[in-house]
């Protein structure tokens, strides 16, 4: 965190109406100090004694001294207000920097899950095997044509007979360019040109009369090019279902061990990208080497021939036989939709117009690990691929640190809000920081709203919203009002004692009296105006946070809608489904065994078939166990099981489950398994995966607990999330808002649409908290739960 400032009076931060408050002070100053002059004087003409002089002269001091302490507060003042409005919103915007690179973390951790387990799929080792296969047998081709070339040329040139003619006849219909063409067998695939060579070596087949062994080896290879068309084909379709499933790619690509690509799943750029040779691409050259299947590789933002702007790819080598300990037979890279993605992320909680559109002079930006820019929300002037113009500080940072600056941005005095990525859970991330950028008048805005809270001033200025130092000078300045009002009493009974003589020293005292209270009042009016701005300030974090809390989580169960649907079309499943053996449920289990250990987000992984009963599951041990449960009867198994297509899957929200006997609550997601992996037809069996959901849930709702400025959670403060009920189903506060119980909150929270967030007063168990909530929009085509996120922070000052 940055160094707080001090603010003076005249720091350009301050409002006009501060400055005008602080000389309305200062001028009501002005005026005690020479009444209090003036009384001195009139103590001393109308005095009869020493004592009786020395007794006024004393009150008259005593106010002096007030009046200079009052001077100083008023200064301080200022600098309270405005240092608490600074941390307050470096606490909210260096926890917005650090959620967004955090979330594009947790988003890349998906990424290398996503490569190391479709790297497996069973198309794809095929058809790189048939590949290999049908080009190796190019060999035996071409011999018998360039034999059966050179022998034309030879009976062409002796002219020896009418046989040797027709033979010389039935050898010129060999089109040349077909042992071009083979010679160059990758380059086939280029621009569709595949299918138009099959249909020239079938000509040629069927016009050849050469030797009959020469003959069959020819066929043969004519139907080993028609099963590679259908194998690459096939493993384009695996692909394109990928894809479908998982929106965030712009390609997916699968290479021979050269680095000549074979098949991809973006159909509109195919004819250019197959027969690409990416040999000297650093993801694909880096994939060839990786030990086993639990390897990859992260390539930051590059230039690639795949794609027409610069790439993020994951890769990974592609094994034989798809054994994660296979050898390499050629590589897997997807392509994912970096910009994209970063443009949804990068927009989040930025300042809007009226009409939706990111303030001026407010920008977000993902800088690499070499501080180069590589995603802003405005290119004009964060340009991708250039150096990021932001002071050192914010540069040099280390994994997890953050940082806020002040400098000129554009011309306009700004702050820069500065994360840089930790990495999430075993994913290291890959060194980039987020950047938050506002002009520091956003800072300094007046944010009083008419809120309506039911709360008392005096409650507001001694709760924990309050802080301390606010609340101690709020305090002095009671004992100082109580003081002064003791002073001008004392000061008017001495006066009445004096008699004649005395009636002078009322205005005095009088005079004394009203500028005191006016002051104060003024101060209190002061206090009480700077811990209105922070509860606002605490309820719009409290907004934030919530936001947030539902944001993280709706892009993680994305993922998770994403997985089911690929999974349930894995070849695996419904060949143990189709036909049922213990030999084939052992199979089904093993694959599901890979899938959770790329996949460590979930607990485990089961197939059942379409009566309900368990037959293969990731965890092997459970597997006695579990045959044994009938699930017909379960919300996951019964959606499950009516879905129709692929696109589609079934969610049975946190509940208890008896598939879980460890865990209180469980999110299971589940999608129809078809007959040969179709993408439409009825369901044969349900594939259910059950979500490590405590623990992720859990995770995401303590990074978005409110902190103090020394980054220490708030004590007291508690992150939930709530179904449509309102019941808990996570919760950082077991004690208080345990898992299972009804938050009864109030019907602002209640009434939220898709997205909408609130915030306000909120009474429970006797505590008073303020909260901020924000009910699930989703994310991308997953609608989300229409769950509810809620951060409460108490107010009590008992808390």
């Amino acid at each position: 965190m940055g160094d707080v400032k001090s603010f003076s009076v005249f720091d350009p931060s301050i409002r006009f109406e501060h400055r005008e408050f602080y000389e309305e002070i200062i001028s009501e100053l002005n005026v005690i100090i020479p009444v209090c002059v003036q009384g001195k004087t009139i103590a001393v003409a109308i005095s009869e004694n020493t004592m009786e002089r020395e007794q006024i002269t004393e009150l008259m001091k005593r106010v002096e001294d007030f009046s200079r302490q009052l001077l100083q507060i008023t200064k301080k003042l200022f600098d309270q207000y405005y240092v608490a409005k600074e941390e307050q919103h470096e606490s909210i915007l260096l926890t917005t920097a650090y959620n967004k690179i955090n979330t594009i973390d947790r988003n890349l951790l998906e990424r290398t899950c996503d490569v190391r387990w479709w790297a497996l799929e069973t198309a794809f080792s095929d058809c790189i095997s048939f590949y290999e296969k049908t080009k190796q047998k190019t060999i035996s081709v071409l011999r018998i044509l360039d034999e059966n070339q050179s022998l034309s040329q030879v009976r062409d040139f002796e002219n020896t007979g009418e046989q040797d003619v027709s033979f010389s006849l039935a050898v010129s219909d060999v089109d040349l360019k077909i042992t071009d063409d083979l010679r160059k067998f990758p380059e086939l695939l280029k621009d569709g040109a595949f299918k138009e060579f099959i249909g020239r070596f079938k000509h040629l087949c069927y016009k050849y009369q050469g030797e009959e062994k020469d003959q069959r080896v020819l066929e043969g290879f004519l139907q080993d090019l028609m099963d590679l068309d259908s194998k690459i084909s096939f493993a384009c379709d695996r692909l394109e279902d990928i894809n479908t499933s998982y929106t965030l790619y712009r390609d997916l690509v699968i290479t021979d061990s050269e680095g000549y690509i074979i098949a991809n799943s973006n159909s509109l750029r195919r004819s250019e990208v197959l027969g690409l040779n990416v040999n000297d691409e650093n993801w694909f050259t880096r994939a060839l080497k990786t030990q086993n299947g639990t390897e990859y590789v992260a390539q930051d933002i590059c230039s690639s021939k795949v794609e027409e702007q610069l790439s993020l790819v994951y890769s990974t080598a592609v094994r034989e036989n798809s054994n994660e300990r296979g050898n390499v037979l050629g590589t897997m890279g997807i392509f994912f939709d970096f910009q994209g993605e970063t443009r949804i992320i990068l927009d989040e909680y930025m300042p809007l117009t009226e009409s939706g559109v990111i303030q001026d002079g407010c920008y977000s930006m993902f800088t690499s690990s070499d501080g180069k820019i590589i995603a802003s929300t405005d290119e004009d002037i964060l340009e991708v691929g250039k150096k990021a113009h932001i002071p050192r500080n914010n540069r040099a940072l280390a994994d997890g640190e953050q940082v806020n600056t002040y400098m000129a941005f554009e011309g306009v005095d700004s702050a820069i809000f500065s994360s840089r990525t930790d990495g999430y859970l075993e994913y290291r991330g890959l060194g980039w920081s987020s950047h938050v950028i506002l002009p520091k008048s956003h800072i300094f805005a007046e944010n009083i709203q008419e809120g309506g809270f039911n709360i008392q001033s005096r409650e507001l200025m001694n709760s924990n919203i309050n802080p301390d130092i606010n609340k101690q000078t709020y305090a002095k300045i009671q004992n100082d009002k109580n003081d002064i009002q003791l002073i001008s009493l004392n000061g008017t009974i001495y006066a009445s004692k004096m008699g004649n003589r005395g009636d002078q020293l009322g205005p005095i005292f009088s005079q004394i009296t009203h500028s005191s209270n006016f002051i104060t009042s003024k101060m209190e009016e002061l206090l009480q105006e700077m811990a209105a701005v922070e509860l606002q300030l605490n309820l719009k974090t409290l907004e934030n946070f919530a936001k947030q809390a539902i944001d993280l989580v709706d892009r993680n169960l994305f993922e998770r809608a994403a997985d089911i649907r690929w999974w349930s079309t894995d070849e695996y499943f419904w060949k143990a489904l189709s036909y049922p053996s213990e030999e084939e449920f052992m199979k089904a289990s093993d694959r599901l065994r890979v899938i959770n250990g790329s996949y460590t987000m979930y607990r485990n992984l089961v197939l059942a078939d379409s009566n309900g009963v368990i037959r293969a599951c990731s965890n092997t041990e459970l597997m006695d166990e579990l045959s044994e449960f009938d699930v017909s009867e379960h919300i996951w198994f019964q959606e499950g099981a009516r879905t129709s297509r692929s696109s589609q899957y079934a969610v049975q929200d946190v509940m208890d489950s008896p598939l879980e006997k460890d865990k209180p609550r469980s999110l299971i997601y589940a999608g129809g398994v078809r007959e040969h992996g179709a993408r439409e037809g009825k369901s044969i069996g349900v594939l259910g995966v059950m979500f490590d959901w405590d623990t992720e849930a859990k995770t995401i709702l303590e990074t978005c607990l409110p902190k103090d400025r020394k980054g220490d959670v708030i004590s007291g403060s508690v992150a939930v999330y709530v179904n449509r009920d309102f019941e808990v189903i996570e919760t950082t506060g077991e004690d208080d808002f345990s898992v299972g119980s009804i938050l009864t909150l109030p019907v602002e929270v209640s009434a939220l649409q898709s997205g909408e967030k609130v915030s306000g007063l909120f009474e429970f168990n006797d505590q008073k908290y303020i909260y901020g909530a924000c009910r699930t929009k989703g994310y991308r085509e997953y609608p989300g739960l229409n769950w509810v996120a809620c951060v409460l922070r108490p107010i009590s000052t008992g808390a």
